[in-house]
């Protein structure tokens, strides 16, 4: 179904150190863990690879180090037959984000940059060429890396799509007329000041992000209450799948990648969200970033 999209993600590549306990620690105190291990992260890996589960043709834009976790995390997406010729390995250490998970599947996360904070703008451009019909991007690289990359997309009419994970400021005012703009609750209260805990703030946060940035459509990332569309005139909610949740590391990241897959194709934005929410089910009824991803045939069957 989306075998004929050409996508461009340009992000952070991690790998992620995942700890279980049935409760986290409050400060000065230690708690026994459960189970510990290692997997594939970045936000802009896990949205890559989240396009390229959906059937895309993917172009992975970022940066690791040429050492251990680097080669590990470059093996995985060509794995994930992810085009890799734009990931630079000269980086002075490969990013690692260390993941804290509750008995309930909430996390913690602490996000080392390394190699993603290192990554040449002007270089990350190249990559944005003539035949990508998509650019995805989070907030996970340095912001004149994204404003960049934004403002070139939107100057070729390229979809564009931009994930404003982690929660920080940012100069939307820098990048104007983006397709979509998609912030959770935490990102949402860091760029607007407004936590979207009711009707009221979710209207007036989506406004102001508008305002800012000029983007189409605002689409408000709520986790188990789904997620809203502000597209200038109506806010719209679409609720969630039900599912029993395992772990939330990367849910986000799913949506995003199935979202804009399903925007791109069909222009609804709607349909593109309410497809979005069913891999956000998936995805956290799974352990793990990379691997919780959901193919296109685990979503018709869902």
């Amino acid at each position: 179904m989306y075998k004929d999209i050409k996508a461009a993600v340009v992000g952070s590549i991690n790998m992620d150190f995942i700890l279980k306990a049935e409760k986290l620690p409050e400060i000065h105190e230690n708690v026994l863990g459960s189970t510990y291990g290692y997997a594939n992260g970045g936000k802009g890996a896990n949205q890559a690879t989240a396009l390229a589960r959906l059937g895309a043709q993917v172009k992975m834009i970022g940066k690791v180090a040429d050492d251990d976790n680097g080669k590990s995390l470059i093996a995985n997406l060509k794995a994930n037959n992810i085009d890799t010729t734009c990931v630079a390995t000269d980086g002075s250490q490969t990013g690692l984000a260390a993941i804290l998970i509750d008995g309930e599947g909430r996390n913690r996360i602490i996000v080392y940059e390394g190699a993603n904070a290192e990554i040449d703008p002007k270089k990350a451009c190249e990559g944005i060429t003539t035949d990508t019909e998509l650019l995805l991007i989070q907030f996970e690289t340095r912001e004149d890396v994204v404003i960049e990359c934004v403002n070139k997309a939107i100057e070729m009419g390229i979809t564009t799509v931009i994930d404003c994970g982690p929660a920080k400021s940012f100069s939307l005012e820098r990048m104007q007329g983006a397709t979509i703009l998609s912030p959770n609750e935490s990102e949402t209260k860091a760029l607007t000041g407004i936590y979207p805990d009711t009707d009221e703030n979710i209207l007036k946060a989506s406004e102001i992000l508008m305002e800012r940035s000029r983007a189409k459509y605002i689409v408000l990332k709520l986790g188990e209450r789904g997620c809203t569309v502000w597209d200038g005139e109506t806010i719209k909610a679409l609720p969630p799948y039900k599912t029993q949740v395992r772990d939330t590391t990367a849910a986000g990241d799913c949506f995003t990648g199935a979202m804009a897959l399903e925007y791109v194709r069909c222009g609804d934005i709607y349909k593109a969200c309410e497809l979005g929410n069913k891999a956000g089910a998936i995805a956290v009824s799974r352990v793990g970033a990379q691997d919780s991803m959901p193919t296109i045939e685990e979503l018709d069957n869902f």
